[in-house]
């Protein structure tokens, strides 16, 4: 019987590491919202060792699917989404509705975000998709630093007014503080990705079914508070009330973006 090796590895803050594209040292299975992984989608498909996963994998839910959430080329199998969202402390005078009112001055210093790279790229791309030149009135604004449960925690007890976090942190805190926001333009959008080697084991293509099968998708989306691609799980409440508004235009416009930041 043939090993079945996993490999875990924790986010970084310096978030540099692209997918190889040697064969021998590509894994049958990356399973990834690492930005530096899916900014490189052009050389691993040219490299001809990546597994194009149309046909072999369910099909996405429809309104994600109308909504340009399928990646095209299917080298990469969406797993779920993650909305980034605003939070603020409940005792905030006028607290945001959108992006814009982000930009204002008086915010300065009293925004925070976790400091890996992967979320003040993700939230530098959005910004400048957003406000174009005005963009770093916006990344200007916030402090990075520490993690999402960092971010919740300074909101949640007045060190920070305001919070950008992904939704899974906005859904409570310690002392019942901490209010989401819906940004009035759409939720940033972080994709979590199936990657396939080409030639894979069957465990690959039966971890990856198991992944988006009913039950492992409906934690994602009760527990993890993330938007399941599976179109038989609701979607979490949050996102349901705010009608999915999350800002995309599609795989081609985020990985763009992405190489630019």
């Amino acid at each position: 019987m043939a090993r079945l090796e996993i490999i875990v590895r924790r986010i970084q803050q310096k978030e540099q590491e692209s997918h190889p594209l040697k064969e021998k040292e590509i894994p049958d299975l990356t399973i990834t919202h690492q930005l530096s992984i899916m900014r490189s989608r052009e050389l691993m498909a040219s490299s001809g060792h990546y597994e194009t996963l149309e046909g072999l994998l369910p099909e996405m839910r429809s309104d994600l699917k109308v909504g340009g959430f399928d990646e095209p080329t299917g080298y990469f199998k969406p797993m779920c989404f993650v909305p980034i969202v605003i939070i603020h402390n409940r005792l905030v005078d006028t607290p945001p509705v959108s992006w814009e009112d982000l930009l204002d001055r008086w915010w300065k210093g009293k925004i925070g975000a976790s400091s890996p790279d992967i979320l003040r790229k993700l939230v530098t791309f959005y910004a400048r998709r957003f406000f174009g030149k005005e963009a770093d009135r916006l990344t200007s604004n916030v402090v990075f630093d520490g993690l999402p449960i960092d971010v919740n925690l300074k909101v949640d007890d007045g060190r920070l007014d305001v919070g950008i976090v992904p939704l899974p942190f906005s859904r409570s805190s310690r002392n019942r503080n901490v209010s989401i926001c819906w940004p009035r333009e759409g939720a940033f959008s972080l994709p979590q990705v199936l990657i396939h080697k080409k030639g894979a084991g069957d465990d690959a293509l039966r971890i990856s079914e198991y992944l988006l099968s009913d039950d492992v998708q409906r934690y994602i989306s009760d527990v993890g508070v993330m938007i399941p691609v599976n179109p038989n799980v609701p979607l979490p409440h949050e996102v349901e009330e705010n009608g999915l508004n999350l800002f995309w235009n599609g795989w081609d416009w985020f990985i763009a973006g992405i190489n630019e930041v």
